[in-house]
């Protein structure tokens, strides 16, 4: 069996994979205008609904992404967003709504957010048939697509300056939905919904949620908030302080990462002054961000022994005549389970990792040497230099004698 260098660092260990995962992604992708609207849009309400959006920042996404002025957020609830391509589901509301101005905001706890602009404030009757009309139509075009029944909170419409205030009317919606439903903001009754709710329960699981990195961890606190929320705002303030400790407390213990440690004397004139619903906001605000890397990454597991042997492996042997058969007997399992290891830890299959590599080195050796290609083509561990050229120029976009041509230009 393959043993792991104990003298190879973690950050080693980090900056090899991560190297070549940026590698493979480029090579597997090529950016097209869709996509980059859709990572502007995701970036623009991740920072409106979850970081804080200053009016220069505001003004900025609405002048690249050509929103209205007013609008409202609808959250949906989906089983299989965990899985769902965010693009894909960009494609999909633009695709089922090309009239409409919508925002598609990213994929956080198995959540999608949804900014529909208007440019008309309407009144509220009208506003509220417009919106549920909506829900209804995109409801029934989720559950034919995917094939899936899906909750729905629709928040409040508001300037955009004041969208955050719908995000947490659609948030705060979206607990009182269940599969089927689409709950409306004014709907929602708080006070009734508080007879039964055990808050030090509820409390306990939202700790050692954030505690595991959970993402039900935002559930939770939507609970609590929820629960807060009648209360007059002396006790909403002691209540809303002792969660924040609480919360950023718990993401120290056990933690293998450097938590955010959060300064309360920086926020307190501004929380003291606060009233109602903007302290319900403040809490999310600050909730937030203590628990922003909750969410679960789809990043490479550096501390999987398997990841740690087949990094290993790949670059003592990568010159040589290997296959998924010859590294899984290395690591003492079966080529079907360490296919899957592979694939459930690092997020590409073994095949696109070995090839990244050798074209990594194989564009080292051409750019530094005097090498041919087919000279560079054998030592990366080819035999063909004819597939060779076919494996460089799919991972590169150009074939290795054009590759050469490219960077002698650059470099001269």
């Amino acid at each position: 069996m393959f043993q792991i260098n104990k003298e190879h660092s973690i950050t080693d260990q980090n900056d090899f994979w991560n190297s070549l995962h940026l590698d493979i992604i480029n090579s597997n992708y090529r950016l097209t205008q869709v996509d980059y609207i859709s990572f502007i849009e995701r970036a623009f309400l991740f920072s409106a609904f979850f970081r804080g959006c200053s009016t220069m920042e505001l003004l900025a996404y609405q002048n690249l992404l050509g929103f209205h002025d007013y609008g409202y957020v609808l959250i949906i609830d989906l089983p299989i967003l965990s899985s769902l391509d965010e693009l894909d589901f960009h494609c999909f509301v633009k695709s089922k709504y090309p009239g409409h101005n919508i925002l598609v905001g990213p994929i956080i706890a198995n959540r999608i957010c949804l900014l529909i602009t208007e440019k008309t404030y309407y009144p509220e009757p009208v506003f509220q048939d417009q919106s549920n009309s909506f829900a209804k139509n995109l409801y029934q075009e989720i559950e034919h697509t995917y094939h899936t029944s899906v909750s729905m909170g629709i928040g409040s419409q508001q300037a955009m300056k004041s969208i955050y205030s719908s995000f947490i009317h659609a948030l705060s919606s979206i607990y009182f939905s269940v599969p089927g439903q689409i709950c409306y903001y004014s709907q929602v009754n708080y006070t009734s919904s508080n007879l039964h709710f055990d808050y030090a329960l509820t409390e306990q699981h939202l700790i050692e949620s954030l505690r595991l990195r959970k993402v039900d961890a935002y559930d939770y606190f939507g609970m609590l908030m929820n629960f807060i929320r009648p209360m007059n705002d002396d006790a909403k303030r002691n209540k809303i302080l002792e969660l924040l400790v609480l919360a950023n407390r718990a993401m120290d213990l056990d933690s293998q990462t450097e938590s955010k440690r959060i300064n309360y004397l920086t926020y307190i004139n501004e929380f003291m002054t606060l009233q109602g619903d903007q302290l319900i906001e403040f809490a999310y605000r600050i909730f937030m961000y203590i628990a922003s890397y909750v969410k679960p990454q789809k990043s490479i597991d550096y501390t999987n022994n398997i990841v740690k042997a087949t990094r290993e492996y790949l670059e003592y042997h990568y010159a040589e005549d290997i296959s998924l058969e010859d590294v899984a007997e290395q690591v003492n399992i079966s080529p079907q389970y360490f296919s899957k290891l592979i694939k459930k830890n690092t997020g590409f299959n073994f095949t696109d990792w070995l090839a990244m590599l050798r074209v990594k080195k194989a564009k080292e050796l051409l750019t530094n040497t005097n090498l041919t290609v087919k000279e560079v083509c054998f030592m990366v561990g080819y035999k063909d230099p004819n597939y060779f050229s076919r494996i460089f120029k799919k991972r590169i976009g150009l074939t290795p004698s054009e590759y050469v041509k490219t960077s002698s230009y650059f470099n001269n």
